[in-house]
């Protein structure tokens, strides 16, 4: 278990380096860790058109 303070120290250098790479346009998340959401949005707008779809699951 890490302290407190520690904790925070890592933390707040941690937020500096990510706040240092968006600046750069070097942070980028890997595709396979983000997959489509194109199911989940079609599903979405299925519910949207037809309310009586989501009281089925």
């Amino acid at each position: 278990m890490m302290p407190q303070e520690n904790f925070s120290i890592y933390a707040s250098v941690n937020q500096q380096q990510h706040e240092e790479l968006e600046k750069q346009n070097k942070r980028s998340r890997a595709k396979k860790s983000m997959p489509s959401r194109k199911a989940q949005k079609a599903v979405i707008e299925q519910r949207n058109l037809n309310p009586l779809l989501d009281s089925c699951s």
